[in-house]
């Protein structure tokens, strides 16, 4: 390629103590495009079969695009990858801020880390060289402290990727931090980092990204910026993914109450929570690298008891996890709450939804203040919120029952509390509800990341994508078009920008830019059969663990077994069984052990993995239940 990729990984091997470099050929990236793309075909290889995902042999990964740090516009993502602890299969997590322009700027478009260090140490990447660095004085500090000790010894200019205490716990749910406050929260990778004794991956760097053609970048990026706007980009750019809060929650899209309510009645203080109160906290805006739409911001408590100074905005997803998920309307514990998870290195959405789920045991009596330390766990009581996010923080008492989330705490609690565990494979499910938007039943049923909200569905069509929408009601789901809306954002993962920049300009944004950053000519249909083979390669990642996403447990509450009975979404089941098979049919994906066909392997050019799941080479699920993909 003439431009875009910086044409080299960086490998440490912190066993050894030791960093190589390894190119990347045009051949490789063509077919894997970049992030978890090139993460997944690699990994694959990388790691054994069977790997412990908190184990030495396990591979950890950061990994840009080839938009990442270009003038394409918000071109600022980059991507988390490893076996995941959490759910045992393909693990990834995408992330913005500045880290992964820089990462490339200082002469990498990813960096691959295998085996253990013997004690705690980060990784120093500065113009080209690396070097492995003792970490013990930064072992037990939170990600602030991290970062701001590892920015006084590298430089002002230098981004970080670190872990905080729950990573070094080993909390499944655990994440990766950077820029104090934007995270690649899914999958537990995290703790895959602590499992390293890797605090953290520091770059710095001034080496120019290469442009095959910067003219051209430039005015597309001119182009596409006076094109930008509409009514998703005002919400965004005058408050935030807050903005969406009181209009979801009034139609139905944000789970009420651990998923048993939907609607404004049953969330009265909605606007308590939403983007106009959540603006009156903001001190300044805040966006990813040169972001033209800036969603984010830094806030503040000025007195009471969640005083916080200068910390980052809560997202769409915390408001509702820490908020209607518990019942809680007062905005200024959820803005600690978030303060807390970035400090502590915790999935919001993993963290939120797993307090409600402690409350909503509560209120049925299947644990008692002898399971909770003395604690009282009631809906919308926001200080025992908070102490129960310290608690999990610090792996304390009835917070270490919690800290690996919904389906490990279920497990030891026992009870019947694995009915009030919204998970599926092992993943809380987001803040968006399948009986609003069925295609994301069908995504959080599917993709080898199981319950990923930005992975697919109708409400990310974005301007010029022809799918028909439909009445979420009578919703029909043709996998046709939940393949081609799968297909769509792994591209869009994997070229390193923001799913909010596709949605708020025509997609076709996405070649055009590409075609003038490398220097080759991209069609829409090529990449779109790349996000294809790189859908197939996480499946056959997954089987080749022994994960089947046909036996993965639907919680009945997402899909409306049994119906709500009022609000917005009274009345409404998915009948997720037919759209599940109806994606596995034209993905070609066997409907029992969901092996991808070896035909359809071929053609995407996997030869090696066909032959891995049907060659012998490779331990693949076949267990049998009597009713696959059960709704509990």
């Amino acid at each position: 390629m003439d431009g875009g990729y910086m044409g080299k990984l960086l490998y440490a091997d912190l066993t050894k103590g030791r960093t190589r470099e390894e190119p990347l050929d045009d051949d490789f990236l063509l077919k894997y495009l970049g992030g978890y793309g090139i993460g997944a075909r690699l990994l694959y290889d990388l790691i054994p079969a069977g790997a412990d995902p908190l184990g030495p042999e396990n591979v950890f990964g950061l990994i840009t695009g080839p938009l990442t740090g270009t003038p394409a516009i918000v071109s600022s993502r980059y991507e988390a990858v490893g076996r995941s602890p959490l759910t045992g299969g393909w693990g990834d997590a995408n992330s913005g801020g500045d880290f992964g322009p820089v990462l490339k700027m200082a002469g990498y478009d990813g960096v691959i880390v295998t085996g253990k260090a013997s004690r705690p140490v980060y990784l120093a990447i500065e113009d080209g060289r690396a070097e492995i660095r003792e970490a013990d004085s930064l072992w037990g500090l939170d990600t602030h402290e991290t970062e701001g000790i590892i920015r006084k010894e590298m430089g002002k200019d230098t981004a970080v990727a670190c872990i905080g205490p729950a990573g070094e716990q080993k909390s499944l749910i655990a994440c990766v931090i950077n820029d104090l406050g934007r995270a690649a929260g899914r999958s537990g990778l995290g703790a895959v980092m602590g499992s390293k004794n890797l605090k953290a991956v520091a770059a710095r760097g001034t080496k120019k990204i290469p442009l095959a053609d910067p003219e051209k970048a430039a005015e597309l990026r001119q182009f596409y910026l006076a094109r930008l706007g509409g009514p998703l980009y005002d919400v965004l750019h005058n408050f935030g993914t807050a903005g969406l809060v009181e209009a979801l929650v009034a139609g139905g899209d944000t789970p009420i109450r651990n998923w048993s309510a939907a609607g404004t009645q049953a969330l009265p203080g909605a606007a308590k929570i939403g983007g106009d109160a959540l603006h009156k906290h903001e001190i300044k805006g805040y966006g990813c690298w040169r972001c033209p739409i800036g969603c984010g911001g830094i806030v503040s408590v000025t007195d009471g008891p969640y005083k916080v100074d200068q910390t980052h905005k809560p997202e769409y997803e915390t408001l509702g996890t820490f908020g209607a998920m518990c019942g809680n309307d007062n905005l200024e514990s959820i803005i600690k709450a978030n303060h807390l998870c970035n400090l502590y290195g915790l999935d919001t959405i993993s963290a939120g939804s797993t307090i409600a789920f402690a409350i909503n045991l509560f209120e049925e009596g299947i644990i008692d203040q002898k399971d909770t330390d003395g604690l009282e766990l009631r809906w919308g009581d926001h200080a025992t919120i908070i102490k129960l996010l310290e608690k999990m923080g610090r792996r304390e008492g009835f917070g270490a029952i919690l800290a690996d989330g919904t389906k490990r705490a279920a497990e030891k609690i026992g009870r019947g509390a694995e009915k009030y565990a919204i998970q599926v494979g092992g993943q809380e499910v987001p803040m968006h509800d399948p009986r609003f938007d069925p295609a994301m039943g069908t995504t959080y049923a599917t993709d080898p990341t199981p319950a990923r909200h930005t992975q697919g569905s109708e409400g990310m069509v974005p301007p010029g994508f022809d799918i028909p929408q439909r009445d979420r009601r009578n919703f029909q789901g043709r996998g046709e078009d939940h393949r081609a809306m799968s297909n769509l954002m792994h591209v869009v993962n994997n070229v390193g920008i923001c799913m909010f920049s596709f949605l708020s300009i025509d997609y076709h944004s996405m070649p055009a830019f590409l075609t003038a950053v490398t220097g080759r000519d991209w069609s829409m249909g090529e990449l779109l059969s790349i996000g294809e083979r790189i859908e197939n390669l996480r499946q056959a990642f997954n089987l080749r663990e022994g994960v089947n996403s046909r036996e993965w447990r639907i919680p009945g509450r997402i899909v409306g077994r049994p119906p709500l009975t009022e609000g917005p979404l009274a009345g409404v089941t998915v009948d997720i069984e037919r759209l599940v098979e109806d994606y596995f049919e034209v993905m070609d994906w066997d409907l029992t052990t969901g092996k991808p066909s070896q035909k359809r392997l071929e053609q995407l050019g996997l030869d090696d993995i066909a032959d891995d799941l049907y060659g012998g080479r490779a331990e693949v699920s076949h267990r049998h239940q009597h009713e696959l993909h059960p709704v509990t």
